[in-house]
Formats: C-alpha cells, sequence, structure tokens
C-alpha cells in the first residue's frame, strides 16, 4: 500500500485529533467534519486510481460495503430532491452521506497513525484527566468521551488500562451518564467474557431477545403517547403508567421514539424517509414534549438517539443489511483471528475503540451529526486497516 509523506499524515491525524477535542469550536465553527470527510475524499481519489486510470478496489468486505453505503446514501439524497421540505434541512441530512468519506482516513493511514499517538499520549493522557476530572466543557464536551477512549487506548499497557479505567469511572460519577456505563459493559463482555464468535453471537442474541421483549410489553403504554399537540407527545404521562418508567425517564423517552419510528410506521419505513425530511410526521410550530423548539427544526435533525434506526429510517432496509455485513464481517475476523489481536496490542486497541463507539451509537446520535460522525468512520477505517494487516501478516508467514 502506498503511503503519504509523514508531514502530511501528522497533520491530518492532528486535524483529527482536534476535532474530537471539542466540537463547539473544531466543528460548529470551524466545519472539521467536512474537512476531514473532503480529505477522506481526495485520499480515496488518490489511492483508488491507478497512474493509467484504472480503479483499484482493495480485497476488503469492510471497504467494499462502506462504498455501497455511499452509493446508497448518494441514490437516496436524488431521491429525497422533489420531497425535501426545503435546502437547508436537505444539506443538514447530507452529513450522513458525505462524512462516511473520513473511512478512507483511517484505512490509508493506519500504519502512520499508531507513531502519531505514540507520540502524542502524554498530551492525550493529561488532556483528557483535566478535561474529566475538572469538568470543563472548554477543554471537553460530555459527548465526546468516546473519543478519548479511542485515544487512551493507543498505548495498550498496563498502566493506559488504568488510566482508561479511571478516565471512565470520573465521567461516570460526574456526569451520571448511562451511556459511559454502556461503553464499560461493552467493553468487558467483548474483551474478557466472550471467548469465540458463537459465545459473541449468543451474548446478543440473549441482549436483543430480553430487551426486545421489554420493548413489546411496554408497546401498550407507548401507545398513550398522543397528545395531539407536541412533537413526541405526552412523555410524561406515559411514564405515570408504569413504574418501569420511571427508572430512567431518558431510556423512556427512547423507548416512545422508537415505538413511532419503527412500529407505528411500519411498514412504510422498510424503504426509509430520505434526507431533508422530518424523522416523525410534520407538525408546524408543534413544540416537543419538554423542549421550546419548533418542529420545523427538531424534527429533521433530531435523530432516534440510536444511530443504527436513524440509519434504517432515513435509508431503510437496504442501509440496514449494509451495516450488518460490515459488523458481521469485523466481529468474525476479529474472533476468528483473536491470537493474532491479542498479541498486537495496538490492533486490539482499535477494535476495542471501535466496539466502545458502537454502544455509545445504540442509544445516542453518532453516524447522523456532524459533531461525531467522522469519528466512528475514521474508527471503522483503522478496522477495516487492521484486518488487511492482519491478512498480509498471515500470507508472509
Amino acid at each position: 500500500m502506498r503511503c503519504l509523506k509523514i508531514r502530511y499524515s501528522t497533520i491530518i491525524l492532528l486535524i483529527g485529533t482536534l476535532y474530537g477535542v471539542n466540537y463547539f469550536l473544531f466543528e460548529r465553527v470551524l466545519f472539521f467534519n467536512e474537512l476531514l470527510s473532503l480529505i477522506g475524499l481526495l485520499l480515496f481519489i488518490k489511492f483508488s486510481f491507478s497512474p493509467r486510470g484504472k480503479f483499484i478496489l482493495p480485497h476488503n468486505t469492510v471497504y467494499r460495503y462502506v462504498l455501497y453505503f455511499i452509493v446508497l446514501g448518494c441514490l437516496y439524497a436524488v431521491i429525497s430532491l422533489p420531497i425535501k421540505t426545503n435546502w437547508y434541512f436537505y444539506f443538514r441530512n447530507l452529513s450522513i452521506i458525505y462524512s462516511a468519506f473520513a473511512f478512507f482516513i483511517g484505512f490509508y493511514l493506519y500504519e502512520q497513525q499508531f507513531e502519531f499517538y505514540q507520540r502524542a499520549k502524554k498530551w492525550i493522557y493529561g488532556y483528557a484527566f483535566a478535561a474529566f476530572a475538572l469538568r470543563w466543557p472548554v477543554l471537553i464536551d460530555r459527548n465526546a468521551y468516546t473519543y478519548w477512549l479511542t485515544l487512551v487506548q493507543r498505548s495498550w499497557r498496563p498502566y493506559g488500562v488504568i488510566i482508561l479505567l479511571a478516565v471512565m469511572i470520573i465521567y461516570l460519577l460526574a456526569y451520571t451518564s448511562m451511556s459511559v456505563l454502556m461503553v464499560m459493559v461493552a467493553l468487558i463482555t467483548f474483551r474478557f467474557l466472550t471467548p469465540t464468535y458463537t459465545h459473541f453471537k449468543l451474548f446478543c442474541f440473549i441482549i436483543l431477545f430480553v430487551f426486545g421483549s421489554l420493548f413489546v410489553a411496554s408497546i401498550p403504554y407507548l401507545q398513550l403517547y398522543d397528545d395531539g399537540t407536541t412533537l413526541f407527545g405526552d412523555a410524561v404521562y406515559v411514564y405515570s403508567q408504569h413504574p418501569w418508567f420511571n427508572i430512567d425517564h431518558n431510556t423512556s423517552w427512547r423507548f416512545i421514539f422508537w415505538y413511532r419510528t419503527l412500529v407505528e410506521s411500519f411498514p412504510q419505513n422498510l424503504l426509509g424517509v430520505g434526507v431533508g425530511t422530518p424523522i416523525l410526521p410534520y407538525l408546524p410550530r408543534a413544540a416537543t414534549s419538554d423542549l421550546l423548539f419548533p418542529d420545523e427544526h427538531i424534527a429533521h435533525v433530531i435523530g432516534t438517539h440510536n444511530t443504527f434506526i436513524t440509519i434504517f429510517v432515513r435509508f431503510g432496509i437496504f442501509a440496514l443489511f449494509i451495516f450488518i455485513v460490515i459488523y458481521r464481517n469485523v466481529i468474525r475476523d476479529f474472533f476468528s483471528y483473536r491470537t493474532h489481536y491479542y498479541s498486537n496490542r495496538n490492533d486490539l486497541s482499535i477494535f476495542l475503540s471501535f466496539v466502545a463507539l458502537t454502544a455509545v451509537g445504540m442509544f445516542n446520535l453518532l453516524i447522523e451529526t456532524p459533531t461525531l460522525a467522522a469519528l466512528f468512520w475514521i474508527s471503522l477505517g483503522l478496522v477495516a486497516g487492521a484486518i488487511n494487516n492482519r491478512k498480509y501478516v498471515r500470507n508472509a508467514v
């Protein structure tokens, strides 16, 4: 694989690091997600064509299916033109598609990123501790903590594990966030409790079965949301119908959202609603249950607070199939060659980082928001690079 000169890769990785530091500055003001997406596109063009103009496609399943997602997204972008609400919301939703080009940064800078993070690790550890312990929003936003998980794992040594756990505990105590608890459970399960691919599939099946059963049992209560005046309905009334819904209002609110987008909209949602369109039925000037934003703003950009459900709602069953294939390939490769990845702590850290980001996406915005999308795609690109590296090492032996 051809490599960029070290000075260029360092600049690109530095941009990615700053993007993860605080998106209020580096994304909302300086548009680093868009910059990283553009860089990824340029890398794709640079490495995908030979000097004679012949298209080169790596023998990597994850790489191919990311391309399929980009092509599918572009198709939906065209189809959505006549049904979009307006150009503003259309371009806001397009970030779901063009952010995927950041994947090629991780894939093509797989080799260079190890040296970069080794040099920067002391600054990363110190910055992360200061940001979490002092809870300074100017240092790090609470929603970007997963990015620091991907960084502190770059040096997988005993002290790195201690720092990782300490940062997670500090965050959990400081912000009382359930999402970081989900990340801890996911990492421990993936790393220690599932020794084979079969065990991992069984664990996922049990989780899906239990969660799905609770969701189905909740449907009679979730149907009571509709008050005809607010975007999400009367969530407080739903909370009062059963003690379970008062345990965690954030999760209960998500249940209402998922019911409306998965069950209430079935089977129309199988093909997706496209981009630039409201994710829930349009109610002009309707307020949310606990916010005062008009529906014209919130219904188009909020997402379902499960990034994969959002992808399904926007792009339909075909996009969901693409992600299923991607995750199946990633997870199966890890467990099939577990000995290799365990002996290579750098590659192991890449897989664990991707698991951490995935866990966050199950209950939060990730792929659909420009504040975090590039982190997901770069992480997936590094995973694809690790798989390619494993194949190279195996063939060399």
